[in-house]
């Protein structure tokens, strides 16, 4: 989509800035100008922004203007500032990136972006963000955290209220932002940077500031480009943000390094083990105010003094309409060959065992929970499973933190209905193989199940195609499980879902079952109690208020 800029702009912009020749006070109002958060109130406001933005970054154009010439920025009709990806990976192809200087201050000369196509929720979501400078927005998966943040930073953009930004997210999502940002943002120049070592401090000083959002992967940020931390960009988006919950861990030390004027945290987990995962989010995005100390702090009190920073609605809040949820847990029945094997690796552990074996015992146990030498109650129970999913012609979706079933699924399946009835997403595929296998299953009707690996498939993705959910094994916190069966429970989603997780009887997975359901109980004590707010607001407004789009309420009152 193209944003035509009329000739009268390029004219004005510059007579704005040849003004500024003759007038040196014209100049100071342009800069003051520019660093209003605020929206512009008229064109005039919106020249004067973008002028003070291109004296900023471009010397040249002060010495023009100092000399009592006239500078020229061209602003192309035809120009196109989606998206763009090296691969090749040479300084050169990094430099090549570069947005001319129209195309940066393009965004402000344009008018306010336009959010009637969001939700209410989502509309709201967006005003917060524009409005709070460190931020954890905290919806339920499947809400839309990544369009909230986007139609944000687009607004932020188009005040000139920022002039660069960076979205650090897993190495899977990147391609996701990518869709997302010319969606949502076309006007918005992005580029992926993800240089190897060999020329990262080159290829990032080539293309800072002069990209409008800069798309990266958390392995960046263990050690920080120089360029960044001299020159932060004006917002930080992170992806996924639980991924920096461990202070000690290099890619949370290297993020504390960075302070950026804003930061938005996204995560609909911001809990996952303890409370130190919130207070680490907290002192990120507001390091004036939080320390990772704070984890000490009564889960209340630390809610209490959390709760301006942090934005959580509840699906049950603001998306009633979705299609029921059917969440079940199969009890199983390991079989003989199982059993014989979950005995001896027990009775084995007891003649052999040094200080220190426990968890890989406990890891041996859940493997032979999920299979063992080609038995599974298990793969036979979800093979019955997807006769039906196949016969209603729907779809289903198998999540698993080991490797070994989903490839013994994948072998049974094409076994049974042929090599295209099945998509295997696992970590050793390539960002590009990862995206042609899903586009697959979401495209092809006779992809019948997705074998996903919870972590390759249990973040960012949408998989609404799909209305079964299969949780082969479970993960030690209950928000790594929830977020991959939100893959599929989302906007979008239209049909009824039916969720199937496994627990085998008298094993280590019914103790599992009560740690998950532990950790379940600290989440709601630290995080779910801040979205009382929005239910309060959801009974004194009506539901059907907030969730209407503009335009909605006129049609059915007609």
């Amino acid at each position: 989509m193209i944003f035509p800029v009329p000739a009268s702009v390029r004219c004005e912009l510059r007579d704005a800035m040849t003004a500024g020749a003759q007038s040196g006070r014209l100049v100071l109002d342009i800069q003051r100008n520019a660093s209003d958060d605020g929206p512009p109130a008229t064109p005039e406001d919106r020249l004067a922004r973008a002028a003070a933005w291109a004296l900023d970054m471009d010397a040249h154009y002060r010495q023009l203007i100092r000399s009592g010439r006239s500078p020229q920025i061209r602003i192309s009709a035809a120009s196109s500032t989606t998206a763009a990806r090296v691969h090749l990976e040479s300084v050169a192809e990094y430099r090549g990136l570069r947005l001319g200087m129209g195309e940066l201050i393009r965004p402000v000369l344009m008018d306010p972006p336009n959010l009637d196509g969001l939700y209410a929720f989502q509309r709201e979501g967006v005003r917060w963000l524009c409005d709070t400078h460190g931020a954890i927005l905290a919806d339920d998966m499947g809400l839309g955290k990544t369009v909230q943040a986007i139609a944000a930073m687009r607004t932020l953009f188009n005040r000139c209220a920022i002039r660069s930004s960076l979205v650090v997210c897993p190495k899977s999502l990147i391609a996701t932002w990518e869709r997302e940002l010319n969606r949502w943002a076309p006007e918005l120049g992005s580029a992926v940077v993800t240089p190897p070592g060999s020329i990262r401090e080159d290829a990032w000083r080539a293309v800072a500031q002069r990209r409008h959002v800069l798309l990266t992967n958390y392995e960046q940020l263990r050690e920080p480009p120089e360029v960044l931390q001299s020159n932060t960009p004006d917002l930080i988006v992170a992806d996924e943000a639980h991924r920096l919950r461990n202070r000690a861990a290099r890619i949370t030390s290297g993020s504390f390094r960075l302070r950026p004027p804003r930061f938005w945290a996204l995560s609909g987990t911001p809990v996952e083990r303890d409370l130190e995962d919130l207070a680490t989010l907290l002192s990120l995005v507001a390091p004036t105010r939080f320390a990772p100390t704070d984890a000490k702090l009564h889960p209340a009190s630390l809610r209490s003094q959390a709760r301006p920073y942090v934005l959580r609605r509840r699906r049950k809040d603001v998306l009633e309409q979705l299609p029921a949820v059917l969440d079940s847990t199969d009890m199983l029945d390991l079989s003989d060959g199982q059993e014989r094997a979950y005995r001896s690796a027990i009775a084995e552990f007891w003649r052999t065992h040094r200080p220190g074996d426990e968890l890989a015992l406990i890891t041996r146990l859940q493997s032979i929970c999920d299979s063992d030498d080609g038995e599974s109650s298990k793969i036979d129970r979800t093979m019955h499973l997807l006769d039906g999913v196949r016969e209603q012609g729907e779809k289903a979706v198998v999540f698993s933190h080991r490797l070994e079933p989903l490839r013994e699924l994948q072998r049974r399946v094409t076994e049974r209905w042929g090599w295209k009835s099945v998509a295997l997403l696992i970590g050793e595929m390539s960002a590009d193989e990862r995206t042609r296998t899903v586009n697959r299953f979401r495209d092809e009707p006779e992809t019948l199940v997705l074998l996903a690996s919870l972590k390759v498939g249990g973040e960012g993705l949408t998989l609404v195609e799909a209305n079964h959910v299969v949780l082969f094994n479970q993960w030690w916190n209950p928000s790594a499980n929830d977020q991959a069966r939100d893959r599929v429970v989302r906007i979008g989603q239209r049909r009824k879902v039916r969720v199937y997780r496994y627990c085998c009887r008298n094993t280590i997975e019914e103790a599992l079952e009560h740690v998950l359901a532990t950790k379940r109980d600290l989440f709601a004590d630290a995080v779910e109690r801040m979205a009382d707010d929005w239910s309060e607001l959801v009974r004194e407004v009506g539901l059907e208020r907030l969730l209407s789009r503009p335009g909605e309420a006129r049609n059915r009152a007609r």
